[in-house]
This record gives structure tokens, sequence and C-alpha cells, in this order.
């Protein structure tokens, strides 16, 4: 895996979080407000416009980050982790894509972990292990947070087309840089802890500045940001390096920031085990 200093590697828009212990202040980041843009001039529907963030990634990764989650009141909890992924699309029709995410600090959740396989057409097979229980458990990780972070497991795994409806609206102007907007309503499968979210995204990467979410009670319940100035060029894939989830509700946030990167690695099925959850 090759080494890269933050301002060098970009993150993938996925993102996975634990917390550690406490460590200095940090101020909550700042929203700024899309403003209404020029009608459209092109003929992209919601789902084409979705498909073109989709297809900005890479085939696979593994990524190592660090996440710093905190409050208005100004402190702050610090998590890292490795993310492993890797899309199935080609090789198999029943599963879209793997995701395993191991937990590197704080000390007492070094090797806990889970395996969540993004399935085709039905809802996502999830497998969770304790390093103090040691043990694999099936688990449903709708609603439930990361370790106490603003990301629930949710927001950690990439989504895929067949997830949601799409339906596009007006586009915006975000500090400056045009976005398109599309609404995304999730499938009933998916089993999704949002009744729809609203996906800005940047015109010429397809990368989202901005994402809101809305709850089932249609109250807007997260935000999550990425500074256009934080968005960089990986072999041909446009990606954020930075990108920073805020519930709007208990005024928290959590910020992922890219360590390491190795992009398109090839990995062999078994990577993906529930095995190698348990392998220290």
């Amino acid at each position: 895996m090759r080494a890269h200093s933050p301002r060098a590697i970009p993150a993938i828009a996925l993102l996975a979080l634990a917390l550690a212990a406490p460590v200095q202040s940090s101020e909550e980041p700042t929203i700024a407000p899309a403003e209404d843009a020029a009608a459209p001039q092109d003929s992209k529907t919601g789902r084409d416009i979705y498909q073109c963030v989709l297809d900005n990634r890479f085939e696979s990764y593994v990524q190592d980050s660090s996440l710093l989650s905190g409050d208005r009141g100004g402190s702050t909890q610090l998590s890292k982790l490795r993310m492993t992924w890797r899309s199935f699309r080609e090789d198999e029709k029943k599963v879209l894509s793997r995701t395993l995410v191991k937990y590197l600090d704080p000390f007492d959740l070094r090797f806990s972990g889970y395996l969540i396989q993004n399935n085709n057409g039905r809802a996502n097979d999830q497998f969770v292990y304790l390093a103090s229980s040691r043990r694999v458990r099936r688990v449903n990780l709708r609603r439930e947070a990361v370790f106490g972070t603003d990301f629930t497991f949710e927001d950690v795994v990439p989504r895929e087309i067949e997830d949601g409806d799409y339906q596009r609206l007006s586009d915006k102007v975000i500090d400056g840089t045009p976005v398109y907007t599309v609404e995304v309503i999730p499938k009933d499968y998916s089993r999704s802890d949002y009744s729809k979210f609203v996906v800005h995204v940047e015109k010429e990467h397809c990368v989202p500045l901005l994402t809101v979410y809305w709850d089932e009670k249609e109250i807007e319940v997260k935000r999550l940001t990425v500074p256009a100035d934080k968005v960089e060029e990986l072999e041909g894939v446009w990606v954020p390096m930075e990108l920073t989830m805020q519930n709007v509700q208990l005024e928290t946030f959590t910020t992922l920031t890219i360590e390491n990167m190795e992009p398109n690695p090839k990995l062999p099925r078994k990577t993906f085990d529930l095995s190698r959850l348990e392998s220290h």
C-alpha cells in the first residue's frame, strides 16, 4: 500500500467510522447555502446524473482513514479504520459489491469489523465481528450509528444505481460552483433510514458536494458536505479527500480524512470471506 500526505490523496465518497479517546477541540464546519442556477441546458435525467456519480469510482480500493467527531461544545474524538471494497457487478448477477471494514484505532476496537454484501434486488447481507466476543454475527444495521458517530452503516457502504428512484431538480450553485441537483427515493427493499435525500453534484467531474437527508417524518436530519477545493484527481477518478457529515438535530459532526490509499488492487473473492472478518 502506498502512503500519501492528506493533501496528495483524495478519498472515496464512502465512509466508515468509530470513536476513540477525546483529543483537542475543533470548530464545527459551516455550510454555504445552495443558490438557484439557470434552467438546465441539457437533457440529462436524474438517473443519468447519479449514474455518473457512481461511474466516477474505482473498481476496487483499500483505504485507511482517520475520522474526527465533534460537537458544538468543542469536544472531539478520533478513530482510524481500513475499508476494503470491490465491485462484483461484472462477475456475479446476484451480488453488486462487497465491503470489509476493519478498525485500526482505538485499541479496544482493533480487529473488530463489518462485512457488508450489496445484493441485486434484495436487502444487503450484513455481518459483524467484535474482537471482544470473538464470533461473527449476522445483523441488521438499519438506523444503527457506527460506534456513536454521525454516520450510519447506510452512509458507509457505497450505493448502487438499483437502490433508488431518481428525479432531477433545478440546478444550483454552491460557493460559486454549478451543480446538478437530484432527489433520490430509496427502494423499499433497501430498508433505508431515509425517506429521501437530495444530492448536489459538481457538473464537471460528477462529485457530490452537498447531500441533504430527510427521515421518515420528512424532517431534515443530516448533511454531508465536500469543499470543492478538496476534490482531486487520482488515476483518472475525481474524488473528495475530505468529507463531513453533520447531524442537524444533535448539532454534531464527523470529518473523514484520507491517510493511505490503494486504488484498483487485485482483490480475490476470498478477501471478503467471513473467515477474513475474524482474522487479526
